[in-house]
């Protein structure tokens, strides 16, 4: 999706859908950038309350380690809600833009249609 954008490709599909590529695009680096931030914080805090139950964990090691498995189920629960969510996001992202070209290509054959009959009676007229 890192493509560069030249003029042969705004001459094949116009300016709508050339818009519509970059928001998709720009939408999509966005959201993996959200993403990549919720896991670096989920990573972070999950460091400080390991560290945190290391210190504790001298003075009471069977409850801790009870703990500490505990943090690590939730992380992972954590983890795969964080997955569903953003193959979600991008889902709904791929989903709009696929509609949106899908749109864009009917209005095209549409005007084409259109325009295609509209000369057609004029060369029947001058004839």
């Amino acid at each position: 999706m890192d493509q560069k954008l030249d003029g042969k490709r705004t001459d094949e599909h116009g300016v709508f859908v050339v818009g519509v590529e970059s928001i998709a695009s720009a939408s999509e680096k966005t959201l993996r950038a959200c993403f990549h931030v919720v896991r670096d914080a989920r990573g972070e805090l999950v460091q400080r309350v390991m560290g945190a139950l290391d210190w504790i964990e001298s003075l009471e090691q069977g409850g801790l380690r009870l703990a500490r498995t505990v943090v690590q189920r939730t992380d992972e629960v954590a983890t795969a809600w964080i997955d569903a969510q953003e193959r979600l996001a991008f889902g709904v992202l791929r989903a709009a833009r696929t509609t949106s070209e899908g749109a864009t290509d009917l209005a095209s054959q549409t005007a084409a249609s259109l325009i295609g009959t509209h000369r057609d009676r004029e060369i029947v007229a001058q004839a």
